[in-house]
């Protein structure tokens, strides 16, 4: 096909500025960062760091104050756009980081609670539809015996091999331990010895779910 002078630079032309507009029209990173200004009066955002695990991803807290600064209540929590580790996204935890934590504003030291957050622990027993609150050295103790209870009930000393001989593996198949990416290396070297000691097979991480 002969492609004459005019209609190359015809195409050319519409290429380059095609990628002009995906590269420079369609780039809402600046749009995101603007949007923390668009909130309505008296709400100030405050940047922080989420305190779960150490990939130091970066939220934005909104919170209404009154005329003279202080503060009123807690609105929301969404990840900081403006944060080059998570570029505005948040993970699940991240995310609901406006129902999990008490919250401080560095500024003041004034403390955020979210009215909804469950601040005692929780307790169902067994075929119950009702939670109560319990105090941690109940629960503490509780958690305990029903480790025990389940190693000691599952505990396996001995496995038959094919060839009828029997081999040492002292394990229990009915336990799982979840780390949170929060733990420290030493933390998790003393939970994974822990676990192992009780005879735990099942280790994972809250970081690779």
């Amino acid at each position: 096909m002969k492609v004459t002078r005019r209609q190359f630079l015809k195409v050319t032309g519409a290429t380059a500025a095609g990628f002009a507009l995906v590269d420079l029209g369609f780039d809402l990173q600046a749009t995101a960062s603007a949007a923390k200004e668009l909130r309505i009066k008296n709400v100030t955002p405050t940047p922080t760091v989420c305190p779960y695990c150490a990939s130091g991803c970066g939220l934005v807290i909104y919170a209404e104050r009154d005329a003279n600064g202080n503060f009123v209540k807690l609105l929301s929590v969404h990840g900081d756009p403006d944060n080059p580790i998570n570029q505005g996204g948040a993970c699940s935890k991240g995310a609901a980081m406006f129902n999990l934590r008490e919250i401080y504003d560095e500024r003041t030291g004034e403390q955020m609670i979210n009215p909804k957050r469950v601040q005692k622990p929780l307790y169902r027993a067994p075929g119950s539809d009702k939670w109560e609150e319990k105090d941690w050295d109940w629960m503490l103790d509780r958690i305990a015996e029903r480790v025990k209870e389940t190693r000691d009930s599952s505990f396996i000393h001995k496995e038959k091999l094919e060839d009828g001989s029997e081999i040492i593996v002292n394990r229990t198949e009915r336990i799982a331990s979840i780390g949170g990416s929060g733990l420290d290396n030493e933390e998790c070297y003393i939970l994974s010895k822990m676990m192992r000691a009780l005879g735990l097979v099942y280790l994972e991480t809250q970081a690779r779910i």
